[in-house]
C-alpha cells in the first residue's frame, strides 16, 4: 500500500482511543472499589480510601492493602454482581433512549415539528376552533371534543423512527385537496372519518358504497336526514326523494353554471373544445326556457332531439329574455353543420337527460307519488348527510356536479344570512372528483370557501387528474388555495415528485472527510446542504403517511389515522356489516332498502 499511513494513535482516531482507554480503566477500578465497599461490612473488613495509591494496589495484585480483612472472592462476586447490573441499565437505556437521539442526515428531523406545528395540534387547534364557531363560546379548550376541534389529519412522525407525536388538526377554515394513489388509506383515513366528524352537515361523493356503508348508519343515529343519491343502486337503496336543478333558476348565470356541469363531462376533447362553448351556451337558453316556465328537465330534452323548435325561445321571450331568446334562434337558423354540431355536442354532454334511470331523480314524481324534494338551502342550515354515489364514466355525474356545487352555493347563502361564516360547517368530502364531481369553478370557490365555514376535502389519484378536468391554470389554482396539503402514498408523477421535493426544501447534512500530510491523517466534518427529500422519497412514501403542507409552516410528515384503528372501530365495522348485508339482499333481489332519507336514529 503506497502513500502515508494513519499512525496508530496518531490523530483524532488515536486521541480517541486514549480517552476511551483512560475511561475504561477508571469505569473498572471504581466498579472494583465499590464491589469493595459493599463486600467489606458483610465480611466485617474495610476498604482503603479510593485514589491512585489504592487503584496502584489494585494493579499490583496487593489486595490486602486495597481491602483490608475483606475476602478477595467476596469482593468479586460483588463485582460480577454491579457489572450485570450496570449492563442491564445500559441496555435498557439504550433501548429507550436510542431511538430517540438524532441520526446526522435524518429527514424527519429536518421536517416541521414542534412549535412549527403547535397551531395545528392539541390546545391551539381547540382554541381556533372555539373561536371560529360562536356556538362554542365560553367552552374550554381543554374538553373540546376531537369533532369539534377540527378535520383530523394525522399524527405527526418525530426523527428517529418514534413513536407518532401529537395528532394535528385542519380547522373550520381551512380548505383541504389530497392527492393519494388507490389503496394509500384516501377513504379509510380520511372520507370515512370526515364524515363521522364533522358537527354540521356533509356532502360525500364516491364510486363505491364503502363510504355510504360505514358511516350512513351512525350519522343518522346522530341526528339529521340522510339522503342517498344512488341511481344505478350501487348500495342498493332505493330512490325516495328528488331533487329539482331548475327550481328557482331564473338568471343566465345560474343557468349557464348549471350548464357548465354537463359540458365539462364531454370525453371527446376535440369536440369539447370546439363546440362546448356553443354547447354550453345553448344548453343555458334551454334550462332558462324550462326553468321560468315551470316546465322540467324531460322538456329540454325533447327540445335538444328537436333543433328547430320554437317553444324554448318563445318562453324566453314571455320571461323577459329576449336577448338569450335572439342567440337561441340564430343557433337554430344557423349553417346547418355549424348548428348540428352544437346541438349534438349539448346533447351528448346532457347525455342522462333521456336516461330513465336517472330522469325520476330530477323531475317531479308522477302517478300521484308524494315523495319529499331535496332542498340545498335547507340541508345547508341542518345537519344532513348527502351521498352522491355513481360509477366512474357514467351519465350520473353531472347530476352529482350540480347537486354538489348546488350545497355550496346555498352554504354561501346562510353563512351571508348568518353574518359570514357557516356554524356548524359545511363539510363537502369530494372523492373521485376528478371522475364523478366535476365542478368547473371549484378552484375559484376555494378561495373564499373555508372563511364561510365550509370546509372542502378534494381528493384526488393524482395531479394530473386535476388537470384534466380544470387545465393547468385551474389545478395551479386549486392548488395555490387549498390551505392544506396531503401528498399520500403513490405518487408516480415525476413532475409531481420533483415540486414536492423542492417545496419540502434541504437541510444540512454533517459529511466527515480524513486529509493525511506529513505521516498523519486528521478528520474533518463539514455540512452540505442537500434535499430533505429526494423525488424518489416522494414516490416511496409508505402507505399510511403522508407529506402535510399547511399553509405558513414547513412540511411535516404524518401518520394517517384509519378508522379501524380508531376508538369507535367497533360501531364502525358493525354498522359496515349491517350495510353490506343489505347490500348484498338488495343485489340478490331478496330485499329492498326502504327508504333512503332518514330521520334521526333511522340507519341506512
Amino acid at each position: 500500500m503506497t502513500g502515508p499511513r494513519m499512525p496508530l494513535l496518531g490523530g483524532a482516531t488515536g486521541a480517541w482511543a486514549v480517552l476511551a482507554a483512560s475511561a475504561g480503566v477508571t469505569g473498572l477500578a471504581a466498579t472494583a472499589w465499590l464491589a469493595a465497599r459493599i463486600a467489606a461490612p458483610v465480611s466485617g473488613g474495610r476498604v482503603a480510601p479510593f485514589g491512585a495509591r489504592w487503584v496502584i494496589a489494585l494493579v499490583l495484585g496487593r489486595t490486602a492493602q486495597a481491602w483490608p480483612g475483606t475476602p478477595t472472592a467476596l469482593v468479586a462476586i460483588s463485582g460480577v454482581v454491579l457489572a450485570g447490573l450496570a449492563a442491564v441499565a445500559v441496555v435498557a437505556g439504550w433501548r429507550v433512549a436510542g431511538p430517540r437521539l438524532p441520526r446526522p442526515g435524518d429527514p424527519v428531523a429536518a421536517l416541521a415539528r414542534g412549535a412549527q406545528v403547535a397551531e395545528f395540534s392539541g390546545r391551539e387547534a381547540a382554541r381556533k376552533a372555539v373561536r371560529l364557531r360562536p356556538s362554542l363560546a365560553g367552552t374550554s379548550p381543554q374538553s373540546l371534543a376531537a369533532a369539534d376541534t377540527g378535520l383530523l389529519l394525522g399524527r405527526l412522525k418525530l426523527p428517529a423512527g418514534r413513536r407518532p407525536g401529537p395528532a394535528l388538526y385542519g380547522s373550520w377554515e381551512d380548505t383541504m385537496i389530497a392527492v393519494m394513489a388507490p389503496r394509500s388509506g384516501k377513504t379509510t383515513a380520511l372520507a370515512i372519518p370526515y364524515v363521522l366528524s364533522a358537527p354540521g352537515p356533509v356532502v360525500a361523493t364516491s364510486v363505491r358504497a364503502d363510504l355510504w356503508a360505514a358511516t350512513s348508519e351512525l350519522r343518522g343515529a346522530a341526528g339529521g336526514t340522510v339522503w342517498v343519491f344512488d341511481p344505478q343502486r350501487v348500495t342498493g337503496v332505493s330512490r325516495s326523494w328528488w331533487w329539482n336543478p331548475l327550481e328557482g333558476l331564473r338568471t343566465k348565470e345560474a343557468a349557464t353554471r348549471l350548464a357548465a356541469h354537463f359540458v365539462v363531462f364531454v370525453q371527446d376533447d376535440s369536440r369539447r373544445d370546439i363546440w362546448g362553448p356553443a354547447a354550453k351556451d345553448l344548453l343555458c337558453a334551454l334550462f332558462l326556457a324550462a326553468g321560468t316556465s315551470g316546465r322540467t328537465l324531460r322538456h329540454v330534452d325533447r327540445w335538444l332531439a328537436d333543433p328547430a323548435s320554437p317553444v324554448p325561445s318563445d318562453l324566453l321571450e314571455r320571461a323577459g329574455l329576449a336577448g338569450l331568446a335572439a342567440s337561441l334562434r340564430g343557433m337554430q337558423h344557423g349553417a346547418p353543420e355549424t348548428r348540428d354540431g352544437i346541438f349534438q355536442t349539448a346533447r351528448t354532454a346532457a347525455a342522462c337527460l333521456n336516461d330513465e334511470e336517472l330522469l325520476p331523480w330530477v323531475t317531479p314524481p308522477g302517478g300521484g307519488a308524494l315523495l319529499p324534494a331535496f332542498d340545498p338551502h335547507a340541508f345547508a342550515g341542518s345537519r344532513d348527510t348527502l351521498y352522491l354515489i355513481t360509477e366512474a364514466g357514467t351519465a350520473a355525474a353531472p347530476l352529482i356536479a350540480a347537486m354538489t356545487d348546488a350545497v355550496l352555493r346555498a352554504g354561501r347563502r346562510c353563512a351571508e344570512q348568518a353574518g359570514g361564516r357557516l356554524d356548524p360547517p359545511l363539510v363537502a368530502v369530494l372523492d373521485e372528483a376528478a371522475n364523478i364531481c366535476r365542478i368547473a369553478d371549484l378552484p375559484a370557490q376555494y378561495s373564499h370557501a373555508g372563511g364561510r365555514g365550509i370546509i372542502p376535502v378534494t381528493i384526488l389519484q393524482s395531479y394530473e387528474q386535476g388537470e384534466a378536468v380544470w387545465g393547468s391554470n385551474g389545478m395551479a389554482a386549486l392548488w395555490g388555495a387549498a390551505t392544506k396539503k396531503l401528498i399520500g402514498a403513490g405518487v408516480d408523477s415525476p413532475r409531481l415528485a420533483r415540486d414536492i421535493a423542492a417545496l419540502t426544501g434541504q437541510h444540512d447534512v454533517p459529511v466527515s472527510s480524513v486529509s493525511y500530510g506529513d505521516g498523519r491523517a486528521s478528520v474533518q466534518v463539514s455540512l452540505r446542504r442537500q434535499e430533505i427529500l429526494e423525488p424518489a422519497d416522494v414516490r416511496a412514501l409508505p402507505p399510511g403517511t403522508a407529506l402535510l403542507f399547511a399553509t405558513g409552516a414547513r412540511a411535516a410528515l404524518v401518520q394517517l389515522c384509519p378508522w379501524y384503528q380508531g376508538p369507535d372501530a367497533g360501531r364502525i365495522a358493525a354498522a359496515t356489516a349491517r350495510a353490506e348485508a343489505l347490500i348484498r339482499d338488495a343485489a340478490a333481489g331478496a330485499a329492498d332498502v326502504p327508504g333512503a332519507a332518514r330521520r334521526p336514529g333511522g340507519g341506512p
